[in-house]
This record gives structure tokens, sequence and C-alpha cells, in this order.
């Protein structure tokens, strides 16, 4: 029978000289000691990191304004991205910069792909399939690849079901990549961002034909790559010059901006976000359709910008709208209007002596009931136009106007110490500057 475990000890014990006993303990402390260094020093295998979360997603077609492609990056599982209902469809990603590729999980919803190819690029045109299968099932699927390139594609040939392609989550992991658009945007410092223009130059375009409001001129980078689309409202009784100072700043830190003249000057903020969307919507159209200026230069990511009924609009853009990411609603003004359930990042900009839309009889009441959304809350001196074009700090309000969009519809972390932490409080501690600052920092 084996001697348990007690009984080898004794014997030991009792057979063992003392001098033969310290040999043996400093045998063992010198065994023990030397796997206890080389455990240390074995590192362990390094994590992929999620390399897609909040990147650039473009689609094929969506099966409504609900299901955009972004929404299968945003890390979100209650929303989707879902295609018409035919083959083929395809749903890419743009991580930035090359990256290698080691992991794939595809979130499905219902309708799935049965046959389906993961494929990777560097320019967006010429693919490399790092994953093939006929046989798909749905639900959750962690796909084991090995490959590189800085755009990463589900390309779709079977259907599972009558339905489209449908996606809660397109997740990439991997290492490297990059903060897209990251054509020649250097980082951004207080000194850059405080001024007039950004690192890219710009051009413009005027729309030839607007389609669901009244004018467009599109200012936009000259640099190549693909960029967020952002819309630009004016409030009542405004045109294009309200927010004409922030067009060529916005578009020179990398956004493709419309500049948008409504269908009348007096209408309403319910209008006003219609014509926000419909703006959206002919700006992507635009980068789609070849033999303009824009086109290949929007990357499917849409925010808004708009002053006083403009920004009641860009609220409801964003409650309405799910192709619109993030919003900056200056002054805004709606009455009576419930915008708890958006959930997209929001900055307020309002004015201290504001006596149309003052921020504590719009804005707080819309920021407090915004518990699913980060959110940014910015008082400064001024009144009813201290948003618009010639009025208020601009050097200021651009920085933090361009610092949130860059962060929400560009991925680019790099912005975000500007809104956040220490390297802000000079801001938001200069009482003759800001005279409210609330957020839901670390974002």
């Amino acid at each position: 029978m084996r001697p348990s475990s007690r009984s080898t000890h004794t014997t030991v014990q009792l057979r063992t000289r003392p001098g033969a006993l310290t040999a043996l303990i400093a045998l063992v402390t010198t065994i023990g000691l030397a796997l206890t260094l080389l455990t240390v020093a074995a590192p362990p295998a390094a994590a992929a990191d999620l390399l897609s979360q909040g990147k650039p997603a473009t689609s094929s077609s969506t099966e409504n304004a609900s299901t955009p492609a972004s929404a299968a990056v945003d890390g979100n599982t209650g929303t989707r991205w879902s295609s018409t209902f035919s083959d083929p469809q395809w749903l890419r990603i743009d991580l930035g910069a090359t990256a290698t590729i080691s992991q794939v999980v595809l979130r499905w919803e219902a309708a799935y792909a049965r046959a389906f190819q993961i494929q990777t690029s560097d320019n967006g045109t010429t693919w490399t399939t790092v994953h093939s299968t006929t046989t798909g099932t749905g639900g959750v699927q962690t796909l084991d690849v090995n490959g590189n390139g800085r755009y990463v594609r589900l390309h779709g040939t079977q259907r599972g079901t009558a339905y489209g392609y449908s996606l809660w989550e397109f997740q990439v992991y991997g290492s490297g990549g990059g903060t897209p658009p990251g054509n020649g945007i250097p980082d951004p410092t207080a000194a850059s961002l405080e001024a007039t223009n950004g690192p890219l130059t710009t051009a413009t375009y005027t729309v030839p034909s607007p389609t669901g409001y009244g004018s467009g001129t599109v200012t936009y980078p000259t640099n190549s790559g693909s960029y967020p689309g952002v819309v630009l409202m004016p409030g009542y009784q405004g045109t294009q010059q309200n927010l004409q100072w922030l067009a060529p700043r916005l578009a020179s830190w990398g956004f493709v901006v419309i500049n948008v003249g409504t269908n009348t000057l007096s209408d309403d903020p319910a209008s006003r976000g219609r014509q926000i969307t419909a703006a959206g919507t002919q700006l992507l159209a635009l980068g789609d359709a070849p033999g303009n200026p824009i086109s290949g230069k929007l990357n499917g990511t849409l925010g808004a910008v708009g002053h006083s009924m403009g920004g009641g609009g860009v609220m409801a853009a964003l409650r309405d709208d799910a192709r619109f990411r993030a919003g900056v609603p200056t002054a805004p003004y709606y009455p009576n209007a419930n915008f708890s359930g958006v959930t997209e990042p929001t900055f307020f900009l309002t004015c201290q002596s504001d006596p149309v839309a003052h921020g504590n009889d719009y804005a707080v009441p819309w920021y407090t009931s915004m518990s699913q959304a980060e959110k940014l809350y910015i008082e400064v001196p001024g009144d009813h136009l201290c948003p618009m074009t010639g009025s208020g700090n601009k050097a200021k309000q651009g920085k933090w106007i361009v610092s949130f969009l860059s962060l929400w519809l560009g991925a680019d972390t790099r912005f975000s110490p500007f809104l956040c932490g220490p390297v802000r409080d000079a801001d938001k501690n200069n009482t003759s500057l800001v005279t409210r600052w609330m957020d839901t920092c670390p974002f």
C-alpha cells in the first residue's frame, strides 16, 4: 500500500542526519528560488486590443436610417447594422492605420450570414481573405484569424434568412491600428486648437441641388482620406453666416462640414431637425457619388452643430436619426421637448445672459434627463448670440467643439485632455471665461 504523505514525511525526519537535513533544506530552497525566478522571467502572452470600437464604418447598404454601419462598432449591443434584403453585402471598418488582426467577433442579430468572408486591406480596394465559411450559424462567432491591414471587412455572400445581414457588434481584435482619419493631423495642443485654423488645408463646394433644405456650402479637407461629416444648422431668422466661423475650423481638423441655409427663416425646431437629417443624407450621398470634390471623403459617421432652433434641431436629430453619433447644441431652443432618450455624446454650449434660451430653461433639464449619454455642459458670458460668428471667445469655443467632435466622431483620444482632467482646468476654473461647467468625465 502507498504510504500517505504524512507517513513519508515522518520517515524522512527519523532517517536524516542533522547535517544532511540542512543540506536538503538548502537544496529545496535553491530549487524553489530558481522556479520563482523562472516564473517571473517568463512574461504573460500579450492580450489583443479591441481595435474597432468607435472607428469609422461603412457598408454596402443599410435597411433604414436606424440601422447604420456605425451601430456595429459603437460598443452597444442594443443597436445594430442591418443591410437591405439581398446578396452580396459588406460592412467595412477603418482602423486608422495598419494593424495586426488576431481575432474577429461577430455578434449576429437573427438575420445572419450563412456564407461570408472576413477580409483585410491596406487601401480599402484590394482585399485578402483571412477567414471563409459557407456554413455560418449566426449567434456569437469568435473567429481566430491571422492578417494585417488598415481596413477589415465582413463580406456576406449568402444570407441565412430571408432578411438582410444584421450585426449587433463587429469586433476586431489585435495590435496596432491608429486614430482615423490620421491624414496629417499632428498631436493637438492648446495653442493649435485655439488658432483660427487647424493643420489641414481646406476648400469649399456649393451643393448644386439641395434636397430637403434651402442651401448648402461644404467645407472639406483637401488631403486624401475619409472623414466624419458635420451638419451646421442656424437658428431663427439665421443663415449660413450664423456658424460660418466654425466650418473652416472643423474642416481643417479633419471633418467634411456642410453649412446649411434653411427652407424658411422662421420655421420651428422640429423642421430644423428634419433639415439636419436631409443635409446629412445628401452629404453622405455626395461622398458616395463620383464627379464631385468630396467624392470618397465621407467615412459614414455624422455629427451636428446648431444654434438656437438649430440647436433644438440637433437634439431632435440625435434622438430620431441613429446616423448622428454626436452633437453640439449651442444656446438650444425647443419648448416642451423630451430628450431623455438621447444616448449619443452631447456638448451643450450656453450663454450666461441669454434672454431667449437660457440654459436653465432648456439645456440643463435635457442634460439632467439624459442618463445614458456622455455629456458636457459649458456656460460662457454673453447673450443669445454668444456662439454665433462675431460673438464670444471663438478660440476657446473652437477648441472645445473641435475636441469634442474629434473624440466622439473620430475616436481620437488625443483630444480628451482638453475636455477632461488637469489640462482643461485652466479653462474650467477661469470664472471670466466659464460661468458653469458640468461633465461626465472621465469620458
